[in-house]
């Protein structure tokens, strides 16, 4: 398909026939008052949304004003508490405190912080890990002249931190500790240690939760003057523990692995996932539900730096060949993530030509294949980002960058969230800019997240702010979500199609009024009918409305902004609706703020209004008109900007007819607008296309041409204009 984003300058010529002057004369349909509809709807069911989990709360202070402080991580453990994790500074002094704090889950209410350690100098790694048995692991470097390595635990269940234990003494200049746990209680601890000037590799094992450590095991090969860097460990489903980091010296750097099986008392020999020699960034690794394992790193090449992974899929032994993703200029590290069905999602920061530095993302979907890359961020970051994926796959992302252009704004914090394949517009959680604002996301159940971010107070002083969004009681209200605007939250309106055999692509509106960027919406069975609706149930997100074969009609709510598939949660709006030929959404018609439904019947011909409940369903109002049977209803939303949703239809002989909405669950007689409209094979009441205000009709003619016919407020449209081609490959677009 051939998308024409630039529309052609309007002319007054008439375009495939169609007359645009306004005929003030009746048409022949007959508009009746409210009456007895054919068959009630059933009462909704309740079901909770995923995504992200509604508004974010009031933000809300975790530490004091005058204080020196810094965010390491926060998490959500299994019982949904939520645990993060800062450094404080004693005044005075160069002395640091670790601190933890704990949001108890459902609640918007933190408890007092607990200090676990207090250092005399330096920041090291600090690794905040829930494990699979409910409890939280906290596992941190002690620096000073005799370094250690440290955790302490926090049961499930429990409430207190137990006493910090030394896990690795005497170890010299130890770093980079990072601890893995597998569901049967396993672990191991994996660390670095500098040695004349040589970085070794080390890996220290616990076959039962609280059981002993192993002595310490070195795994790399580095030899003099080189270099074994940032370790990662992680557990497959059958057991087998691999270990990953980054090895090198003056000649080059390669990513690493060494693996041991769960009944395997040798590990076997490191051996190189990237191939020859050259220079490899950090390598990390991410793991997912399904058993799907990845590990990514950045390969540079002269001056320039390409992203590059392997993928162990998942019932595989094996690691598949290196796939190059894109470029990466000047990025260090990223982070990649696993969804429950096997999708991989990476996010970091590099440096582009165009735009500088910024927050990227990209996605390989369950057959293999990467996304384009994507930008985030909306300015230039300067500084650090986190990413997370929470339970149901939805993925968090958090980063810091400059409130404006000028670099003399002040920084601020920003969240975006990957649901359903599509990422939500980006979300300020700073409350003003400021000289730091770094920041940690954490992804909850049900697609809730957390997030805690710096706001400076002074020169050197700061204060930790914290919100979250699924927070009961501290929800502020929400903001209405734009009739149509169903991928990305950006008030542009989007547009539907579907090819014969039932995939869904949905296309999103642009600044240049017509449409570009595409989102995949799955494939449903090709019985369903899906009708693109408003916010049925108050939570800021519009839906889509589905039935299916057998007469059943359901509201699918993906999370705002994310577009719809056929796993998207929904609820059971009711059943019997296989009588109507014709469901379709224009807005709100009984003026009480809610969206509402017109039905035709198959039989009759007559048509239905459904009207919107506080429940989030839809109860039966009346007949609103009768003997529509030969025409083409089109929802067109508010036409004449009266406030009030308008219906289009078109008649046999190509006439266009708008009906006005009263506001009062009824129409007014047809006022024809237009003819000619015989040759469009679909007709869409797009929402505000052109965003003026004023909403607009797109038209699909035989050809496969997309035409946009501007509204002009006054219920009639001017001259269309041509924003695409190739669109003959759907059978539906709506």
């Amino acid at each position: 398909m051939r998308l024409n984003p630039q529309p052609q300058r309007a002319t007054v010529r008439r375009i495939l026939g169609v007359s645009l002057a306004p005929v003030l004369a009746l048409g022949a349909v007959t508009v009746a008052g409210v009456g007895a509809a054919p068959a009630a709807a059933a009462a909704p069911n309740a079901v909770t949304p995923s995504g992200v989990a509604g508004p974010w709360s009031t933000p809300v202070a975790l530490t004091g004003t005058t204080d020196v402080v810094d965010v390491v991580d926060v998490k959500t453990r299994g019982n949904g508490d939520v645990v993060a994790v800062y450094y404080r500074e004693i005044a005075g002094t160069w002395n640091h405190e670790l601190r933890v704090a704990v949001r108890p889950a459902n609640s918007g209410t933190w408890g007092a912080a607990t200090v676990l350690d207090t250092m005399d100098k330096g920041r090291e790694s600090v690794q905040l890990l829930p494990t699979p048995d409910g409890s939280v692991t906290l596992t941190w470097v002690r620096p000073g002249d005799s370094r250690t390595i440290r955790m302490s635990t926090l049961a499930a269940g429990g409430t207190t931190w137990s006493a910090p234990a030394d896990v690795v003494t005497g170890g010299g200049n130890v770093r980079d500790a990072f601890l893995a746990v597998g569901p049967s209680g396993r672990a191991a601890l994996v660390w670095s240690r500098y040695v004349d000037r040589s970085t070794d590799v080390y890996v220290s094992e616990r076959t039962t939760a609280g059981g002993s450590w192993s002595p310490a095991h070195q795994l790399d090969a580095s030899t003099a003057e080189s270099f074994g860097d940032a370790p990662q460990a992680f557990f497959a489903a059958d057991g087998t523990l691999t270990v990953v980091w980054t090895e090198g010296d003056v000649n080059g750097s390669a990513a690493m692995i060494a693996e041991k099986a769960a009944d395997a008392t040798q590990w076997t020999a490191p051996r190189s996932v990237s191939g020859s020699a050259t220079s490899i960034g950090r390598v990390r690794a991410g793991t997912g539900s399904d058993g799907t394992a990845v590990l990514t790193w950045n390969r540079s090449v002269g001056n320039d730096r390409a992203m590059e992974a392997v993928v162990r899929p998942a019932g595989s032994a094996q690691w598949g060949a290196v796939e190059k993703i894109g470029p990466a200029n000047g990025a260090v590290e990223t982070q990649p993530l696993v969804a429950p069905n096997g999708e991989i999602t990476l996010v970091w920061v590099d440096s582009s030509g165009e735009t500088g530095y910024g927050t990227r993302t990209t996605t390989r979907s369950t057959g293999g294949a990467w996304s384009p890359l994507q930008t985030l961020s909306t300015q230039y970051v300067p500084e650090q980002f986190d990413a997370e994926i929470g339970p149901d796959g939805t993925v968090h992302a958090g980063w810091v960058q400059e409130a404006t252009p000028a670099n003399d704004g002040g920084r601020i914090f920003q969240h975006a969230a990957r649901v359903n394949g599509a990422w939500t517009t980006p979300k300020t959680l700073s409350r003003k800019p400021s000289g730091v604002a770094i920041g940690q996301v954490a992804g909850g159940p049900e697609g809730r997240t957390t997030a805690v971010w710096h706001e400076s107070t002074g020169d050197f002083t700061g204060q930790l702010w914290t919100a979250g969004t699924g927070l009961p009681g501290s929800e502020p209200s929400v903001t209405p979500a734009v009739r149509r605007d169903h991928v990305g939250d950006d008030a542009f309106v989007d547009v539907f199609a579907q090819t014969s055999a039932g995939a869904l692509t949905v296309y999103r509106g642009n600044a240049t009024h017509g449409y570009n960027a595409k989102v995949q919406g799955g494939t449903w069975p090709t019985t369903s009918t899906l009708v693109p609706y408003g916010d049925l149930d108050g939570d800021g997100a519009n839906e889509v409305l589905v039935r299916d074969g057998s007469g059943g009609l359901k509201a699918y709510r993906p999370a705002r902004g994310a577009v719809v598939t056929p796993n998207s949660p929904s609820a059971t709006v009711g059943s019997g609706w296989g009588g109507f030929d014709a469901l379709v959404a224009s807005g709100d018609f009984t003026k009480d703020g809610r969206p509402d439904l017109v039905a035709r019947d198959a039989a009759t011909g007559d048509m239905y209004l459904f009207a919107a409940t506080d429940k989030g369903g839809l109860a039966r109002v009346g007949r609103i008109g009768t003997n529509w049977k030969a025409l083409t209803v089109v929802g067109a939303g508010d036409l004449n900007a009266d406030g009030h949703a308008d219906l289009l239809a078109r008649d046999a002989a190509g006439a266009l007819w708008r009906y006005d909405g009263t506001g009062a669950g009824t129409i007014r007689a047809g006022v024809k607008i237009g003819s000619g409209w015989g040759g469009f094979t679909a007709i869409v009441g797009a929402g505000d296309l052109t965003k003026d205000g004023k909403d607009d009709v797109v038209g699909r003619n035989a050809a496969g041409e997309l035409w946009r016919y501007d509204g002009t407020g006054a219920g009639t449209v001017r001259n269309g204009v041509k924003i695409g081609t190739g669109w003959n490959g759907f059978s539906k677009v709506f």
